[in-house]
């Protein structure tokens, strides 16, 4: 009779494996060894859990504090290192007062690489920066390189000859040991402060900054690029190319990418209107470079300056950038870093020597300023930033086609404490709602104009519209009854 349970299948025979069961044999040896007093008793007591060992807040803020400092090491190690080809001594003995405290910086842009030596040295962009470390905050100043100034043994001549006159006559005025482009610098920053007054106001040029084309392509290229608002459609028939022939440019109006190169082009063209819209679109560009660095975070920062100093010094044998700027000194240091870290590029002060803001004749192809305006105009650009020293006029223009708006606003605005001229009828077109243009340098009465209103603000002067105002406002549907 079979053992087979009913409806069970049978077993199938177990297997013979050579090896013996791994946990039977660790069973076996174990227990031989304990037989043999080679192993302790077995615990009876729960297994003792050691912790993973924890990383304390204060060793991660000592880790971080050791990295940052390797990094700031490192980066004025760069500084200093690279400052050494760049910074050159000042003729003119050591600048009255630090960009810290706040100082006068000349920007000089030359073009002295050139293959064609009968063409003499051309120094052709000059930008007087007022930088204030403490404070926070830069105002530009640009002088048109057809101001007529007095030249020793020349007399009358353009400013744009000083930085010329400087440098061909380098020894003659600062002695000897002094190189060609030392001269330069020293002679332009002396003719900027004596065409300006500076002496009564106790003053000078502390510092010059020197840049020519190929160092003012590396600086925006080591940036990665700026981006830049085009105001208007600028169409240039006959830009000088480098064999000295010409070529059309165009630049569509709109915010536009642009390297190096772009760059340079857009701040140098003028036959679209005039050396004047050209000082505005090179202080566009120093705004940008501002607005660029602005965007990185701390760390990219700090290691910026060592980058773009890196850069400019790669350009050929002499650096493409020359400075009187102690660029290795502590004060120096904190105050570019406190203006990376505080200024706002859309409230940098922009100013201008022009038609329009100060009297003007002509004598030639020189341009004679009015000095009273001129040192009017230099006291606003001494100013910090604000509303008190933009003095900015408001035209409001009725794009609602409701009769009495743009009348009716203006008294608003006015009893506001805005200076307002007379009012308009906006160009032929669709105003949806109000747009407040900042047309001119007036970024915080803008500001305010357009919170007020409620209105955008846009920078830039409105198409089709030509007002002497720096402010415009055209009103839109949004604003009727």
């Amino acid at each position: 009779m079979s053992n087979n349970q009913p409806n069970q299948p049978p077993r199938p025979p177990a297997s013979r494996s050579p090896y013996p069961d791994a946990t039977l044999v660790m069973h076996r040896i174990e227990h031989k060894h304990s037989r043999q007093g080679l192993l302790p008793p077995p615990s009876t007591s729960p297994r003792r859990v050691t912790p993973k060992r924890r990383w304390s807040l204060g060793w991660i803020a000592l880790g971080m504090l050791a990295i940052v400092a390797l990094a700031l090491g490192f980066g004025y190690w760069q500084i200093h290192r690279l400052a050494q080809r760049i910074v050159v001594a000042d003729p003119r003995g050591p600048a009255i007062t630090s960009p810290l405290l706040g100082a006068n910086i000349l920007v000089v842009g030359v073009d002295i690489r050139r293959d064609r030596p009968e063409e003499g040295i051309r120094s052709d962009t000059l930008i007087l920066v007022r930088l204030d470390g403490i404070g926070g905050w830069a105002n530009l100043l640009s002088i048109p390189r057809d101001t007529q100034v007095d030249l020793p043994n020349r007399g009358p001549s353009k400013i744009n000859a000083a930085y010329a006159y400087g440098y061909y006559h380098a020894t003659e005025l600062y002695g000897d040991g002094v190189s060609a482009e030392q001269g330069g610098m020293a002679f332009a920053a002396d003719t900027v402060s004596q065409f300006l007054n500076f002496e009564q106001r106790s003053m000078r040029v502390d510092y010059v900054v020197q840049i020519d084309f190929d160092g003012f392509a590396a600086l925006i290229d080591a940036l990665g690029g700026i981006t830049i608002e085009v105001p208007r459609r600028i169409v240039d028939e006959a830009y000088p190319t480098p064999d000295y022939g010409v070529m059309q440019v165009v630049f569509e109006a709109g915010p536009q990418r642009m390297d190096g190169a772009r760059a340079l082009i857009y701040a140098r063209t003028r036959h679209a209107d005039s050396d004047f819209g050209r000082t505005e679109r090179q202080q566009q560009i120093v705004q940008a470079i501002v607005s660029e660095i602005r965007q990185r975070n701390w760390f990219e920062r700090m290691l910026l300056l060592p980058r773009i100093l890196d850069a400019v010094t790669q350009t050929g044998d002499t650096p493409a950038v020359l400075t009187t700027l102690p660029l290795a000194n502590f004060d120096t240091l904190l105050a570019m870093g406190r203006l990376a870290a505080n200024l706002d590029p859309a409230l940098i002060g922009r100013y201008r020597i022009e038609p329009g803001t100060v009297a003007v004749r002509e004598n030639g192809t020189n341009l004679i300023w009015d000095a009273d305006n001129v040192a009017a105009l230099v006291n606003r650009w001494l100013t910090p930033p604000g509303e008190a020293s933009e003095r900015a006029r408001v035209q409001v223009l009725n794009g609602a086609s409701v009769a009495g708006l743009a009348r009716r606003t203006s008294e608003e605005l006015s009893a506001n404490g805005f200076t307002v001229l007379a009012p308009a009828d906006a160009p032929p077109g669709d105003y949806p709602r109000t747009v407040v243009y900042q047309a001119g340098n007036a970024p915080f009465t803008a500001r305010r104009l357009a919170q007020l209103l409620g209105a955008e603000m846009v920078v830039g002067q409105p198409a089709g519209v030509y007002s002497e105002a720096e402010i415009v406002v055209i009103l839109g549907r949004d604003r009727t009854p």
